[in-house]
């Protein structure tokens, strides 16, 4: 038996991108912190990484945030559910329409309509992101069921600036390589591939190909999960992307740092599911593969692991270069992080916004009778009556451009407050006189000597405000 390779036995480049991540942003089942991911990328000397979580797009700040303190690349990306429910729909219809009679007239059409595959799909440049933004947004709002879904014809319209990789074991590709493979597995190892397996495969290949060229790219992992018949599928994989001209590109779905990590893995999946961790109807992936490997950890896994069985080093050194094409594809993205509100002319067109919060200031003052109370007050090391106070705030509020702020708070929590929902201060804000006269709270803070200077001192700088409403 030949001895086990170490990732110290490689000799090849370290270069390598990670594609394929999910973050503490796929709850209960990421591990690791966008900062912890952007310092490991940065002591392995890693240009770039792409965060892929489950169905949303929640990390995307703070992977911006954490890669740029150490000046490399944070990927946006996402881990689509994809369905079929576009090509099925003449026959859903054809069958009543509706999944309860589905299932029983057609068990394996209702499985198929019901069952999502994952797609991981790539940001290249701002226009991508967007495009990624809105097929998130449109899988919550319009294609949510159980799950939020997307469907061909929706990547396919907002495929520019995007970059699509196959997926993991559960891609529609590799599902129907898997499902031929099980079906070989029960009757066989010489029983002949199955054509219409092969044919569905192909035909999704053709699909992304048409769609996308060459920024469509085969996903190939190696989990270590035979009884998911990984191997075959990433052997698979390969030989149709010879086969087709799409390059293959190399992945390790990672949820977790280190191996060390995949019990607690285990655990928030336990939770996720409300089962005890040890219980044998727990759905996990049974591998403790899934952590952030280098790529001399990912040469020794396709040695000692079988993957090497059909497959030169040449083309393992290719599908990990393949990881820096796509990245390199992907530019560096430079948002505009600058604080924006809506502006309140927006709303009502013409109104200026200081003037409207001035005007519903004094009103409630007025309507108080506060105006006429000469009564001073100490606040903030000064005597004031109602009236200097609200000068005071009102003034700090509108030099800083926080008049729109204030105004959009005071309606929406007024509409609250008139569906029945209960509102009350919440930290500094109770200094407030303004914010208690627009009902923002109920707490007179000159009544109780509160103080203003907490909750926006004077000697804070202000912020230059973009206003931006669609």
């Amino acid at each position: 038996m030949p001895q086990a390779k170490t990732p110290e036995d490689y000799k090849g480049p370290t270069d390598f991108v990670p594609l394929h991540c999910h973050t503490i942003f796929s709850p209960l089942d990421g591990c690791a912190s966008p900062q912890q991911y952007a310092d490991e990328c940065a002591k392995r000397g890693w240009p770039a990484m792409a965060a892929t979580e489950h169905g949303n797009m929640a990390s995307v700040p703070d992977m911006y945030f954490a890669f740029k303190k150490h000046g490399l690349k944070s990927i946006a990306g996402i881990e689509l559910y994809y369905n079929d429910y576009e090509l099925l729909r003449q026959k859903f219809m054809e069958k009543g329409g509706k999944i309860a009679v589905l299932r029983e007239r057609d068990p394996a059409l209702a499985q198929r309509i019901g069952r999502n595959r994952h797609v991981t799909v790539l940001a290249k440049n701002a226009i991508g992101l967007h495009n990624l933004i809105k097929l998130s947004t449109l899988a919550y709002t319009w294609g949510y069921y159980y799950y939020p879904r997307s469907w061909f014809a929706k990547l396919e319209e907002y495929r520019e600036g995007l970059i699509i990789l196959s997926g993991c074991l559960n891609g529609p590709i590799s599902h129907e390589i898997r499902l031929d493979c099980e079906h070989r597995h029960h009757h066989g190892t010489d029983h002949p591939r199955n054509p219409k397996r092969d044919k569905t495969a192909v035909q999704y290949i053709e699909q992304f190909k048409e769609a996308f060229g060459d920024d469509f790219f085969l996903e190939v992992q190696m989990p270590c999960i035979p009884e998911l018949f990984d191997h075959e599928a990433f052997w698979s994989i390969l030989a149709y992307g010879h086969k087709y001209g799409v390059k293959c590109v190399l992945t390790n779905d990672s949820h977790y740092l280190s191996a060390d990590d995949a019990y607690t893995q285990k655990v928030m999946m336990a939770i996720d599911q409300k089962v005890a961790v040890d219980d044998p109807g727990l759905f996990y992936t049974n591998s403790e593969q899934q952590y952030l490997k280098t790529r001399a950890e990912l040469w020794a896994t396709f040695h000692n692991n079988g993957y090497s069985a059909h497959v030169k080093d040449a083309v393992f050194e290719r599908i990990c270069d393949n990881t820096l094409l796509v990245a390199e594809r992907c530019e560096k993205l430079h948002p505009d992080t600058a604080p924006k509100i809506p502006n309140w002319s927006t709303i009502e067109p013409g109104v200026d916004p200081d003037e409207r919060l001035r005007e519903l200031t004094y009103n409630e003052l007025r309507a108080r009778g506060l105006d006429v109370d000469e009564t001073r007050w100490p606040i903030d090391g000064k005597m004031v009556t109602y009236t200097e106070q609200t000068e005071i705030e009102l003034e700090r509020f509108i030099n800083k451009g926080f008049a729109s702020y204030f105004l959009i708070t005071h309606d929406l929590i007024t509409w609250g407050k008139q569906q029945g929902w209960p509102f009350g201060p919440r930290g500094s804000a109770g200094g407030s006189l303004v914010c208690f006269l627009l009902n923002i709270h109920s707490l007179n803070p000159l009544l109780w000597g509160l103080s203003f200077d907490r909750f926006m001192a004077s000697s804070r700088g202000g912020y230059q405000l973009r206003v931006q409403m669609e």
